[in-house]
């Protein structure tokens, strides 16, 4: 993920840091961070149809199948620091059989600095069954529709 810009994200979500999000030490708590993301994760799963937007109550596929966090990590570039207008962003960047890796980026709204980068791997859960299931069809489709390329089988 080197040489970054927030073109090359197709989900972007805008926010502006609040004063309680800073630490003692006068910069974003590195905590904040995963929240950020999650916002962009969040809104990626909701375009490719894998989550319904919060209050629906369509939050899974039909069957119980939805998402649900693996593992992330964060690489912290640069401290965040009081005022800011920031950008989270999502793009996949690998579909298994059972997962979806996205990478995510949060950059500074109107200079496009990269402060914080990382990666989320979420899988396809069975949430009836709690057993994880194959990325559904029209999952990957609409991946590949979001991101303008194929990912292959």
């Amino acid at each position: 993920m080197a040489d970054l810009t927030p073109q090359d994200f197709p989900v972007a979500v805008p926010f502006t840091l609040h004063w309680s999000e800073m630490d003692a030490f006068g910069h974003a708590n590195n905590a904040r961070t995963f929240t950020w993301f999650e916002s962009a994760r969040i809104s990626y799963l909701v375009r490719i149809g894998m989550t319904g937007p919060s209050g629906t109550g369509e939050t899974r596929a039909p069957g119980g199948i939805g998402p649900i966090l693996k593992a992330t990590q964060a690489e912290y570039v640069r401290p965040v620091v009081f005022p800011a207008r920031l950008v989270a962003c999502a793009r996949v960047s690998r579909i298994g059989t059972t997962s979806v890796t996205l990478e995510h980026a949060v950059f500074g709204e109107e200079d496009g600095v990269l402060y914080t980068k990382g990666i989320a791997v979420i899988v396809t859960l069975n949430y009836v069954s709690n057993e994880t299931v194959p990325v559904p069809a029209h999952v990957r489709a609409a991946i590949e529709a979001v991101e303008g390329r194929s990912f292959g089988t």
